[in-house]
């Protein structure tokens, strides 16, 4: 397995084990593969073009992500806040779906407010660029809040149903 590869499959591998609980594994192979990518950086004549968006920061969100998988709710806060921070602002698609993960570990972390600026700031795009995970994402945290009783709910609530 080319390098290229090896990493984005120690990445879906750390995430399939944190969706599955196992954190240590998780972390394990998200070392492993961010070594890889790093390592595949310093010789970038060498990967294949469509690899650009694959850098230090994309093991930033993922490793967000898999911190959202675990329920580390405050540290997938800190991760997915970083990486999207760090997202050109071109990726609508990419900062739509990260934005909307973020709204979420926001909303189970319990900082409503937050949770709904954040999501409120990506509604248009996750509408028009992001459907179905990013608009589907925004819609749990949606829902999420409106179970813990967030009056900030509302206000999503009716953004969504405004985009349709």
């Amino acid at each position: 397995m080319e390098a290229a590869d090896a990493d984005m499959a120690a990445q879906m591998e750390a995430r399939g084990y944190a969706l599955s609980g196992e954190a240590d594994a998780a972390h394990r192979l998200l070392d492993e593969a961010q070594h890889l990518i790093a390592r595949a950086a310093e010789q970038p004549e060498d990967e294949p073009p469509w690899r650009y968006f694959y850098g230090e920061n994309w093991y930033t969100l993922q490793r967000g992500m898999a911190e959202m998988h675990l329920r580390r709710w405050d540290t997938a806060v800190d991760l997915l806040r970083t990486g999207v921070d760090a997202l050109p602002t071109q990726y609508r698609r990419d900062r739509s779906w990260f934005s909307a993960c973020l709204a979420h570990a926001l909303a189970a972390a319990g900082h409503a407010d937050a949770a709904v600026h954040t999501a409120l700031g990506r509604t248009a795009d996750a509408s028009t660029v992001g459907r179905p995970h990013a608009w589907n994402e925004l819609r749990t945290t949606a829902a999420l809040l409106l179970r813990r009783g967030a009056p900030q709910a509302r206000g999503l609530v009716d953004a969504l149903g405004d985009c349709g």
